[in-house]
């Protein structure tokens, strides 16, 4: 079972409809940062930009297998445009049966356990919270902090493009607050991704065994009873980023390299590509390509 994401071989790359931010390409080296104290402390600033779930969509093949040019590229947007609008109609009624799911609430929530267990990290699990993610939003985030570092925990949250998926995103940015001179005052290079002093991201997927081939079933699926099966999915796939992050987080140059083993050959789970690891249950497929991706199939 393919389920309609769109993934990336670096990590995951999101395609929302709408303003959702794009996943970064690539990421810095990591550090290992129980290994790097930093002197105060750092800070925690969760961020979601989005306020209702969102659906993905294939994107277009049509202008990679035309050669490219003017026309393959008008046409692969026109579909493109077809299959947001499809989506977005298919999405509607599962939007306003979950009209009140705070998926703020969840995502503060769910940062506030990961990062609190985290001892060497000495972070400050506040009510720092906003809703601007741009490049100038978070470097205003580190002008306002009053710590050398903070760590920018953003989620996303979408239902998968066959609506037979629900996937959250936690990106995480560890930015310096400091401006070095290099920079000549343009603070918001502290966000680049090549000048971040760590950068990760951690998916959790949950698939659902009922739903099938057909999309338009499987979101009449999905709607049903008051969206009950977004709303566990939701629920579950949040929970299970807490392990998984905190896991992340104290990863250390071993243990990547572990990770990383060639021998350990790359295998798909519903539709995700990755190097097998133990996973939590019976009902998960833990993943690493980069990053982890944990796949849990729900009733």
């Amino acid at each position: 079972m393919t389920n309609g994401f769109k993934i990336a071989a670096s990590g995951l790359l999101l395609a929302c409809v709408a303003s959702t931010p794009a996943i970064a390409k690539k990421a810095p080296a990591p550090v290992i940062l129980q290994t790097a104290p930093v002197d105060g402390g750092r800070s925690l600033h969760i961020i979601v930009a989005q306020s209702e779930i969102k659906s993905d969509i294939n994107p277009s093949n049509v202008a990679a297998a035309t050669g490219g040019g003017l026309l393959g590229g008008l046409i692969g947007a026109a579909i493109d445009s077809a299959r947001a609008k499809k989506a977005e109609e298919l999405i509607g009624p599962i939007r306003a049966a979950m009209a009140d799911v705070d998926g703020d609430a969840m995502a503060i929530d769910t940062a506030k356990k990961s990062f609190s267990e985290m001892e060497w990290f000495k972070a400050n699990p506040s009510d720092a919270f906003g809703k601007d993610s741009s490049v100038a939003g978070k470097s205003a985030i580190l002008d306002a902090a009053k710590t050398k570092q903070v760590a920018l925990v953003e989620f996303l949250y979408d239902v998968s493009a066959e609506f037979n998926a629900v996937r959250v995103v936690a990106r995480i940015e560890v930015a310096n607050t400091e401006i070095p001179a290099s920079f000549k005052g343009k603070g918001e290079k502290r966000v680049r991704w090549d000048k971040l002093a760590y950068s990760r991201n951690v998916t959790s997927i949950v698939t659902f065994n009922k739903a099938g081939k057909d999309k338009e079933a499987n979101a009449a699926l999905l709607s049903a009873e008051n969206a009950a099966p977004v709303r566990k999915a939701l629920q579950v796939a949040f929970a299970n980023l807490v392990p998984l992050t905190q896991r992340t987080m104290a990863l250390t140059a071993d243990e990547l390299t572990l990770l990383n083993n060639k021998k350990n050959k790359r295998t798909n789970a519903a539709g995700f590509i990755g190097r097998p690891q133990p996973a939590a249950n019976d009902r998960s497929t833990l993943l690493w390509d980069g990053a982890f991706i944990n796949v849990e199939a729900i009733d």
